[in-house]
């Protein structure tokens, strides 16, 4: 058996174009905005918050997703490695886009505002935790973990091309520090859910409210992952013969999975808070279960869990290309919407609606995103060529 495969064409896929697209529509997207925030800054922030929360969630499912496959140690984990690699090297650019919202934090955080400390003693026993040193402090930290560990994997990945006679042992590296990786994800964004999603409503807790947005993160992921992979085999052929439909089936079986484990979470939080029947805990609820916000909540539930579950249920269609790719695409505007459902009924707007100022900052900063996804894609070889997991399969593939 070949120990590299060195000379196989992996080529990067010429994403120049979309790039420029890309950057110039966040671009305007991002300066219109800006340009409302003027005339109403509350409303900017609020729009600014609930899409950051998306878009950095994908580059944080992106960063799981890669411990979890390189863990996990299958041929298909080597097939989505660069589309997360492309994923987690957004990192530093969201770093720095959570900048920007320092300076409205008086405008979408209560506990920021000493009056409504005062009138709510609950509130009052949190400001040990909730303050804004402290809140920028820990965000920093989480940063710096997260960013971290994607430049050490990033680092390690690209050893691996370099260094033909010491893949296997790099290879083994990336999966032995896997597990440990994942409970530091798990930790830091344990808190920084509770942080950046929960303290909008600082008078409730839940204790899975940052598991839900762990595994939303999750499937946000795995879908951008399936687009992306059918995408590349488009475009080359030894991608495309690696993408096999048993290959594609064990990717769609994985984000039924996550969508099952999201659901569950759901269902579980929704049990133990309103069983309690206390003002304390089942607010939370009642604001999304009310009239303003039930036809959000039934869509939701019959849109975003019932039918891509049951459409993925089918053996069919996770093994097609076309239909395991709109059931993605559908999953990730689901999980769009569910950042907009936890996020947005905690300002109190008149009705769900989705204001203007939403949709600029979620094409604003989603182009940027896919803008600088793409130019990673497009830097290195679609293929981790010197992967053992590939190794074997591509040499018999050859044979």
């Amino acid at each position: 058996m070949s120990e590299s495969l060195s000379g196989l064409q992996a080529g990067a896929p010429d994403t120049r174009r979309f790039q420029t697209i890309a950057f110039a529509v966040g671009g305007i997207s991002l300066a219109a905005a800006i340009v409302l925030g003027f005339v109403a800054p509350r409303g900017f922030f609020e729009s600014y918050l609930t899409a950051y929360l998306f878009w950095v969630g994908l580059s944080l499912g992106s960063l799981v997703l890669l411990f979890i496959e390189h863990l996990a140690g299958g041929s298909w984990g080597a097939v989505i490695t660069r589309p997360l690699e492309a994923g987690i090297s957004t990192l530093p650019f969201m770093a720095l886009l959570f900048v920007p919202l320092l300076f409205g934090l008086h405008y979408i955080y209560v506990w920021t505002d000493p009056a409504y400390v005062a009138e709510h003693h609950v509130v009052a026993l949190k400001t040990g935790y909730l303050n804004i040193p402290f809140f920028v402090l820990r965000a920093a930290a989480y940063f710096v973990v997260w960013i971290g560990g994607a430049m050490l994997y990033l680092r390690l990945s690209a050893r691996q091309d370099r260094e033909t006679g010491r893949s296997g042992r790099l290879g083994f590296r990336m999966k032995n520090m896997g597990g440990p990786w994942m409970v530091i994800y798990v930790l830091t964004m344990t808190l920084a859910g509770v942080d950046w999603a929960m303290s909008l409503t600082p008078t409730w807790w839940s204790g899975i409210y940052s598991v839900i947005l762990m595994a939303s993160q999750a499937i946000a992921a795995w879908a951008l992952a399936i687009v992306t992979a059918v995408f590349l085999a488009s475009r080359n052929e030894n991608y495309d013969h690696l993408l096999t439909a048993k290959r594609l089936q064990d990717l769609g079986n994985l984000l039924m999975a996550t969508t099952m484990f999201w659901a569950y979470t759901h269902v579980s939080q929704l049990i133990i808070q309103w069983s309690n029947n206390t003002t304390e805990t089942n607010t939370w609820y009642v604001a999304r279960l009310g009239p303003v916000w039930l036809g959000l909540s039934a869509f939701m539930l019959f849109f975003g869990f019932f039918a891509p579950f049951m459409i993925l249920f089918s053996r069919w269609v996770k093994r097609k290309r076309r239909a395991l790719t709109l059931v993605a695409g559908w999953a990730l505007v689901a999980q769009l919407l569910n950042v907009y459902w936890f996020v947005v009924p905690a300002f109190h707007r008149s009705g769900s609606q989705i204001t203007f100022t939403d949709l600029l900052m979620v094409v604003g900063i989603g182009s940027l995103w896919l803008g600088l996804f793409a130019r990673s894609l497009s830097a290195r070889q679609i293929l981790p060529v010197n992967d053992p997991r590939l190794v074997k399969v591509m040499a018999d593939h050859h044979a």
